[in-house]
Protein backbone atom coordinates (compact mmCIF):
# COMPACT_ATOMS: atom_id res chain seq x y z
CA UNK A 1 0.00 0.00 0.00
CA UNK A 2 1.56 3.80 -0.23
CA UNK A 3 2.96 4.77 1.93
CA UNK A 4 0.58 7.98 2.07
CA UNK A 5 -1.94 10.18 -0.12
CA UNK A 6 -0.72 11.62 -3.66
CA UNK A 7 1.28 14.85 -3.24
CA UNK A 8 0.91 17.61 -6.14
CA UNK A 9 4.25 18.52 -6.76
CA UNK A 10 7.09 16.03 -6.87
CA UNK A 11 9.67 16.43 -3.78
CA UNK A 12 12.51 14.26 -5.34
CA UNK A 13 13.69 14.38 -8.92
CA UNK A 14 16.08 12.03 -9.92
CA UNK A 15 18.84 12.63 -12.68
CA UNK A 16 20.62 10.94 -15.39
CA UNK A 17 21.15 10.90 -19.01
CA UNK A 18 19.16 11.19 -22.04
CA UNK A 19 21.21 9.15 -24.42
CA UNK A 20 20.36 6.25 -25.42
CA UNK A 21 22.99 3.56 -23.53
CA UNK A 22 23.55 0.08 -22.34
CA UNK A 23 24.47 1.67 -18.75
CA UNK A 24 22.58 -0.11 -15.57
CA UNK A 25 23.05 2.70 -13.63
CA UNK A 26 20.08 4.57 -15.50
CA UNK A 27 17.59 1.35 -15.81
CA UNK A 28 18.67 1.31 -11.84
CA UNK A 29 16.85 4.83 -11.88
CA UNK A 30 13.86 4.06 -13.74
CA UNK A 31 13.14 0.78 -11.61
CA UNK A 32 14.02 2.89 -8.35
CA UNK A 33 11.73 5.49 -9.53
CA UNK A 34 8.91 3.03 -10.41
CA UNK A 35 8.97 1.65 -6.87
CA UNK A 36 8.75 4.98 -5.04
CA UNK A 37 5.64 5.99 -7.20
CA UNK A 38 4.03 2.61 -5.86
CA UNK A 39 4.42 3.94 -2.15
CA UNK A 40 4.35 7.58 -2.68
CA UNK A 41 2.21 8.69 -5.78
CA UNK A 42 3.55 11.69 -7.37
CA UNK A 43 6.68 12.44 -4.86
CA UNK A 44 9.53 11.46 -7.67
CA UNK A 45 10.31 12.09 -10.94
CA UNK A 46 12.66 10.93 -13.75
CA UNK A 47 14.72 14.01 -15.76
CA UNK A 48 17.01 12.68 -18.23
CA UNK A 49 19.69 15.68 -19.62
CA UNK A 50 22.60 15.71 -21.49
CA UNK A 51 26.29 17.05 -20.58
CA UNK A 52 26.56 19.15 -23.86
CA UNK A 53 23.80 21.37 -23.56
CA UNK A 54 25.94 22.91 -20.09
CA UNK A 55 23.51 25.57 -19.40
CA UNK A 56 20.20 23.39 -19.85
CA UNK A 57 22.08 20.95 -17.30
CA UNK A 58 23.33 23.04 -14.66
CA UNK A 59 20.00 24.97 -15.03
CA UNK A 60 17.45 22.16 -14.23
CA UNK A 61 19.28 21.00 -10.88
CA UNK A 62 19.21 24.53 -10.31
CA UNK A 63 15.52 24.96 -11.07
CA UNK A 64 14.62 22.25 -8.78
CA UNK A 65 16.87 23.13 -5.72
CA UNK A 66 15.35 26.67 -5.81
CA UNK A 67 11.88 24.84 -5.83
CA UNK A 68 12.82 23.34 -2.18
CA UNK A 69 13.53 19.94 -3.22
CA UNK A 70 15.55 17.01 -3.61
CA UNK A 71 17.49 16.80 -6.54
CA UNK A 72 19.36 12.85 -6.49
CA UNK A 73 22.33 12.26 -8.98
CA UNK A 74 23.21 8.88 -10.04
CA UNK A 75 26.98 8.56 -10.07
CA UNK A 76 29.20 6.96 -12.13
CA UNK A 77 26.67 7.10 -15.50
CA UNK A 78 29.24 5.36 -17.83
CA UNK A 79 27.66 7.18 -20.87
CA UNK A 80 29.11 10.20 -19.15
CA UNK A 81 32.50 8.82 -19.32
CA UNK A 82 34.94 11.16 -17.40
CA UNK A 83 33.57 14.26 -18.90
CA UNK A 84 33.91 17.19 -16.42
CA UNK A 85 30.75 18.88 -16.38
CA UNK A 86 28.29 15.70 -14.85
CA UNK A 87 30.72 16.10 -11.98
CA UNK A 88 30.67 19.77 -11.43
CA UNK A 89 27.20 20.16 -12.29
CA UNK A 90 25.80 19.74 -8.66
CA UNK A 91 28.32 22.19 -7.60
CA UNK A 92 27.45 25.16 -9.99
CA UNK A 93 24.04 24.72 -9.13
CA UNK A 94 24.13 24.82 -5.46
CA UNK A 95 26.70 28.23 -5.82
CA UNK A 96 23.35 29.48 -7.69
CA UNK A 97 21.19 28.62 -5.02
CA UNK A 98 21.89 27.43 -1.18
CA UNK A 99 17.40 26.42 -1.24
CA UNK A 100 17.02 22.56 -1.30
CA UNK A 101 18.92 19.03 -0.63
CA UNK A 102 21.34 17.26 -2.61
CA UNK A 103 21.47 13.53 -2.68
CA UNK A 104 24.14 11.18 -4.75
CA UNK A 105 24.09 7.45 -5.39
CA UNK A 106 27.78 6.43 -5.65
CA UNK A 107 27.60 3.15 -7.62
CA UNK A 108 30.96 2.72 -7.62
CA UNK A 109 34.12 4.22 -5.37
CA UNK A 110 36.02 1.44 -4.39
CA UNK A 111 37.30 0.97 -7.94
CA UNK A 112 37.01 4.30 -9.91
CA UNK A 113 39.54 4.95 -12.09
CA UNK A 114 41.73 8.15 -10.92
CA UNK A 115 40.13 10.11 -14.08
CA UNK A 116 37.00 9.51 -12.77
CA UNK A 117 37.25 9.96 -9.49
CA UNK A 118 38.75 13.57 -10.12
CA UNK A 119 36.21 14.62 -12.38
CA UNK A 120 33.61 13.71 -9.39
CA UNK A 121 35.13 15.79 -6.47
CA UNK A 122 33.06 19.22 -6.73
CA UNK A 123 29.79 16.90 -7.04
CA UNK A 124 30.79 15.03 -4.06
CA UNK A 125 31.54 18.50 -2.09
CA UNK A 126 28.48 19.62 -3.07
CA UNK A 127 26.25 16.68 -1.56
CA UNK A 128 23.76 16.53 1.24
CA UNK A 129 23.55 12.91 1.90
CA UNK A 130 25.23 9.54 0.27
CA UNK A 131 23.47 6.35 -0.59
CA UNK A 132 25.82 3.19 -1.61
CA UNK A 133 24.23 -0.21 -3.09
CA UNK A 134 26.66 -1.44 -1.68
CA UNK A 135 28.82 -2.18 2.21
CA UNK A 136 32.43 -3.10 0.21
CA UNK A 137 31.90 0.82 -1.67
CA UNK A 138 30.71 2.62 1.60
CA UNK A 139 33.37 1.08 3.63
CA UNK A 140 36.08 2.78 0.93
CA UNK A 141 34.49 5.87 0.87
CA UNK A 142 34.71 5.99 4.57
CA UNK A 143 38.08 6.77 3.97
CA UNK A 144 38.11 9.77 1.40
CA UNK A 145 39.25 13.27 3.02
CA UNK A 146 36.83 14.91 1.07
CA UNK A 147 34.09 14.41 2.92
CA UNK A 148 33.21 15.29 6.58
CA UNK A 149 32.87 12.85 9.45
CA UNK A 150 29.63 13.18 9.97
CA UNK A 151 28.86 13.25 6.36
CA UNK A 152 30.48 10.25 5.91
CA UNK A 153 28.77 8.34 9.15
CA UNK A 154 25.20 9.24 7.93
CA UNK A 155 26.09 7.74 4.82
CA UNK A 156 23.54 5.04 4.25
CA UNK A 157 23.35 0.80 2.26
CA UNK A 158 20.38 0.46 0.14
CA UNK A 159 20.74 -2.67 -1.97
CA UNK A 160 19.74 -2.52 -5.28
CA UNK A 161 16.74 -4.78 -7.14
CA UNK A 162 17.13 -6.38 -10.17
CA UNK A 163 17.31 -4.55 -13.23
CA UNK A 164 15.67 -7.09 -15.26
CA UNK A 165 12.83 -9.23 -13.23
CA UNK A 166 11.83 -13.10 -14.99
CA UNK A 167 7.72 -12.05 -15.37
CA UNK A 168 7.53 -14.62 -17.73
CA UNK A 169 9.68 -17.16 -19.22
CA UNK A 170 7.75 -19.66 -21.78
CA UNK A 171 9.37 -23.05 -21.16
CA UNK A 172 8.84 -23.94 -25.10
CA UNK A 173 11.34 -20.53 -25.94
CA UNK A 174 13.78 -21.83 -23.77
CA UNK A 175 14.58 -25.34 -25.16
CA UNK A 176 14.19 -23.37 -28.49
CA UNK A 177 17.38 -21.17 -27.19
CA UNK A 178 18.99 -24.52 -25.59
CA UNK A 179 18.26 -25.98 -29.45
CA UNK A 180 20.28 -22.59 -31.01
CA UNK A 181 22.66 -21.73 -29.02
CA UNK A 182 24.10 -25.31 -28.82
CA UNK A 183 24.33 -25.62 -32.29
CA UNK A 184 24.70 -29.04 -34.60
CA UNK A 185 27.59 -30.86 -36.24
CA UNK A 186 31.26 -29.84 -35.99
CA UNK A 187 30.70 -26.67 -33.34
CA UNK A 188 27.68 -28.11 -31.45
CA UNK A 189 28.21 -27.41 -27.80
CA UNK A 190 28.83 -29.75 -24.85
CA UNK A 191 28.30 -26.83 -22.19
CA UNK A 192 27.21 -23.25 -22.30
CA UNK A 193 28.21 -20.65 -20.74
CA UNK A 194 26.16 -17.58 -20.26
CA UNK A 195 27.03 -13.78 -19.61
CA UNK A 196 24.95 -11.07 -18.59
CA UNK A 197 25.71 -7.75 -18.27
CA UNK A 198 27.75 -4.72 -19.93
CA UNK A 199 31.07 -5.60 -20.79
CA UNK A 200 33.78 -3.36 -19.81
CA UNK A 201 37.71 -3.54 -17.81
CA UNK A 202 36.55 -4.95 -14.52
CA UNK A 203 33.87 -8.00 -15.91
CA UNK A 204 37.10 -8.77 -17.53
CA UNK A 205 35.34 -9.73 -20.79
CA UNK A 206 38.88 -11.89 -21.98
CA UNK A 207 38.75 -13.78 -19.02
CA UNK A 208 35.43 -15.53 -20.74
CA UNK A 209 37.47 -16.37 -23.80
CA UNK A 210 40.00 -17.54 -21.99
CA UNK A 211 37.90 -20.13 -20.12
CA UNK A 212 36.34 -20.66 -23.33
CA UNK A 213 39.47 -22.03 -24.83
CA UNK A 214 40.65 -23.55 -21.55
CA UNK A 215 37.54 -25.59 -21.61
CA UNK A 216 38.04 -26.86 -25.05
CA UNK A 217 42.04 -27.49 -24.06
CA UNK A 218 40.64 -30.70 -22.00
CA UNK A 219 38.15 -31.58 -24.07
CA UNK A 220 35.05 -29.86 -23.21
CA UNK A 221 33.14 -28.29 -26.53
CA UNK A 222 32.10 -25.01 -24.52
CA UNK A 223 30.04 -22.00 -26.03
CA UNK A 224 30.14 -18.30 -24.67
CA UNK A 225 26.51 -16.89 -24.82
CA UNK A 226 26.88 -13.22 -23.99
CA UNK A 227 23.58 -11.07 -23.40
CA UNK A 228 25.02 -7.84 -23.06
CA UNK A 229 27.07 -5.43 -24.97
CA UNK A 230 29.86 -2.79 -24.73
CA UNK A 231 30.15 0.90 -23.53
CA UNK A 232 28.31 2.67 -26.95
CA UNK A 233 31.27 5.15 -26.59
CA UNK A 234 33.36 2.34 -27.11
CA UNK A 235 33.50 0.27 -30.13
CA UNK A 236 36.74 -0.25 -30.43
CA UNK A 237 36.06 -2.56 -27.36
CA UNK A 238 33.92 -4.84 -29.02
CA UNK A 239 36.29 -4.86 -32.52
CA UNK A 240 39.37 -6.29 -29.37
CA UNK A 241 36.91 -8.32 -28.02
CA UNK A 242 35.93 -10.08 -31.10
CA UNK A 243 39.46 -10.15 -32.63
CA UNK A 244 40.96 -11.61 -29.33
CA UNK A 245 38.03 -14.57 -29.83
CA UNK A 246 39.70 -15.08 -33.46
CA UNK A 247 43.02 -15.49 -32.04
CA UNK A 248 42.58 -17.88 -29.38
CA UNK A 249 40.51 -20.26 -31.67
CA UNK A 250 37.07 -20.01 -29.81
CA UNK A 251 35.00 -17.20 -32.45
CA UNK A 252 33.00 -19.98 -33.78
CA UNK A 253 32.19 -20.70 -29.92
CA UNK A 254 30.74 -17.25 -29.80
CA UNK A 255 27.38 -16.46 -29.64
CA UNK A 256 27.15 -12.49 -28.73
CA UNK A 257 23.67 -11.47 -28.47
CA UNK A 258 24.47 -7.81 -27.38
CA UNK A 259 21.46 -6.35 -25.29
CA UNK A 260 18.23 -7.74 -25.23
CA UNK A 261 15.62 -5.20 -24.14
CA UNK A 262 12.70 -7.19 -24.08
CA UNK A 263 12.95 -8.48 -20.22
CA UNK A 264 10.93 -12.02 -21.46
CA UNK A 265 13.08 -12.38 -24.64
CA UNK A 266 16.09 -11.54 -22.51
CA UNK A 267 15.43 -14.16 -19.42
CA UNK A 268 14.51 -16.85 -21.68
CA UNK A 269 17.71 -16.36 -23.75
CA UNK A 270 19.64 -16.27 -20.51
CA UNK A 271 17.45 -19.76 -19.35
CA UNK A 272 19.91 -21.49 -22.15
CA UNK A 273 22.80 -21.42 -20.41
CA UNK A 274 24.13 -23.95 -18.39
CA UNK A 275 26.31 -21.74 -15.77
CA UNK A 276 26.58 -18.40 -15.56
CA UNK A 277 30.45 -17.01 -15.16
CA UNK A 278 30.73 -13.55 -14.31
CA UNK A 279 34.60 -13.05 -13.13
CA UNK A 280 34.68 -9.79 -11.31
CA UNK A 281 37.82 -8.06 -10.41
CA UNK A 282 36.15 -6.49 -7.01
CA UNK A 283 34.23 -9.71 -6.09
CA UNK A 284 30.77 -10.66 -6.52
CA UNK A 285 28.73 -7.47 -4.56
CA UNK A 286 25.42 -6.22 -3.82
CA UNK A 287 25.94 -3.23 -6.33
CA UNK A 288 26.28 -6.30 -9.82
CA UNK A 289 22.99 -6.07 -11.16
CA UNK A 290 23.58 -8.88 -13.38
CA UNK A 291 24.49 -10.94 -10.55
CA UNK A 292 21.26 -10.16 -9.07
CA UNK A 293 19.11 -10.63 -12.79
CA UNK A 294 20.79 -14.17 -12.93
CA UNK A 295 20.35 -15.19 -9.52
CA UNK A 296 16.52 -15.15 -10.19
CA UNK A 297 16.93 -18.64 -12.30
CA UNK A 298 18.24 -22.04 -11.05
CA UNK A 299 21.09 -22.13 -12.89
CA UNK A 300 24.69 -22.72 -11.66
CA UNK A 301 26.96 -19.96 -10.91
CA UNK A 302 31.04 -19.04 -11.30
CA UNK A 303 32.35 -15.77 -10.05
CA UNK A 304 34.53 -14.09 -7.14
CA UNK A 305 34.14 -13.57 -4.19
CA UNK A 306 32.92 -10.52 -2.24
CA UNK A 307 36.00 -8.39 -0.75
CA UNK A 308 33.72 -8.08 2.80
CA UNK A 309 32.57 -11.00 4.46
CA UNK A 310 29.10 -8.74 5.54
CA UNK A 311 28.56 -7.87 2.01
CA UNK A 312 25.09 -10.04 2.37
CA UNK A 313 23.86 -9.52 5.64
CA UNK A 314 21.03 -7.85 4.18
CA UNK A 315 20.19 -9.67 1.29
CA UNK A 316 19.87 -13.40 2.91
CA UNK A 317 18.61 -14.68 -0.52
CA UNK A 318 21.75 -13.91 -2.11
CA UNK A 319 23.55 -14.81 0.68
CA UNK A 320 22.09 -17.92 0.51
CA UNK A 321 22.58 -18.74 -3.44
CA UNK A 322 26.27 -17.76 -3.20
CA UNK A 323 26.28 -20.65 -0.20
CA UNK A 324 24.68 -23.20 -2.84
CA UNK A 325 26.77 -25.81 -3.80
CA UNK A 326 26.12 -25.22 -7.18
CA UNK A 327 27.68 -22.02 -6.87
CA UNK A 328 31.84 -21.70 -7.02
CA UNK A 329 33.77 -18.74 -6.16
CA UNK A 330 37.25 -18.15 -7.23
CA UNK A 331 40.12 -15.60 -6.67
CA UNK A 332 39.87 -12.74 -8.39
CA UNK A 333 43.80 -13.38 -9.61
CA UNK A 334 42.67 -17.59 -10.72
CA UNK A 335 44.01 -18.40 -13.94
CA UNK A 336 41.72 -19.01 -16.60
CA UNK A 337 42.38 -23.04 -15.81
CA UNK A 338 41.29 -22.53 -12.31
CA UNK A 339 37.27 -20.55 -13.71
CA UNK A 340 37.23 -23.96 -16.07
CA UNK A 341 37.49 -26.04 -13.54
CA UNK A 342 34.80 -23.95 -11.36
CA UNK A 343 32.83 -23.92 -14.47
CA UNK A 344 32.23 -27.85 -14.31
CA UNK A 345 32.29 -28.12 -10.92
CA UNK A 346 29.30 -25.87 -10.48
CA UNK A 347 28.12 -27.93 -13.66
CA UNK A 348 28.50 -31.03 -11.62
CA UNK A 349 25.97 -29.96 -8.89
CA UNK A 350 23.33 -28.24 -11.09
CA UNK A 351 20.76 -30.25 -9.94
CA UNK A 352 21.00 -28.52 -6.67
CA UNK A 353 21.08 -24.97 -8.35
CA UNK A 354 18.30 -22.49 -6.71
CA UNK A 355 16.47 -19.32 -7.62
CA UNK A 356 16.50 -16.32 -5.55
CA UNK A 357 12.84 -14.63 -5.32
CA UNK A 358 13.78 -10.60 -5.58
CA UNK A 359 10.68 -9.85 -6.43
CA UNK A 360 10.12 -7.61 -3.06
CA UNK A 361 13.22 -6.23 -3.33
CA UNK A 362 12.59 -2.85 -5.04
CA UNK A 363 9.72 -2.04 -2.77
CA UNK A 364 12.06 -2.72 0.23
CA UNK A 365 14.70 -0.45 -1.35
CA UNK A 366 11.61 2.41 -2.32
CA UNK A 367 11.07 2.57 1.34
CA UNK A 368 14.73 2.69 2.55
CA UNK A 369 14.91 5.90 0.04
CA UNK A 370 11.37 7.24 1.10
CA UNK A 371 12.82 7.22 4.90
CA UNK A 372 16.37 8.91 4.01
CA UNK A 373 14.79 11.43 1.97
CA UNK A 374 12.77 12.55 4.90
CA UNK A 375 15.42 12.60 7.08
CA UNK A 376 17.83 14.70 4.64
CA UNK A 377 14.86 16.59 4.06
CA UNK A 378 14.53 17.53 7.55
CA UNK A 379 17.78 18.81 7.68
Amino acid sequence: MPSSSPVATPGVVIFGSARPMTCAVMDYAQRLAEAIDRQRPGFVTLRMIEPDRPAAFVGAIADVLREGQIAHFQLPIEGWGNALLPGSALMAARLMTRRGRIVTTLHEWASLNRLRYLSMVPDILATDGFIFVSRQQRESFLKTPLVGTARKAAATVIPIGPNIMPSRIDPRRVMQERDRVRGQGATQADLVIGYFGVLYASKRPDMLLRVIQALHRRGTKARLLVCGDFLWDKPQDRDAFLGLAAELGVIDWLDFRGRIDDQSELMETLSAADVFLLPFTDGISTRRSSFLAVSQLATPLVSTPPERADEFDLAPALHAKIDNAATVLCPVDAEPETFADAVLAAHAHRAEASAVDLAASWDDAALAHLSFYDRIAAG
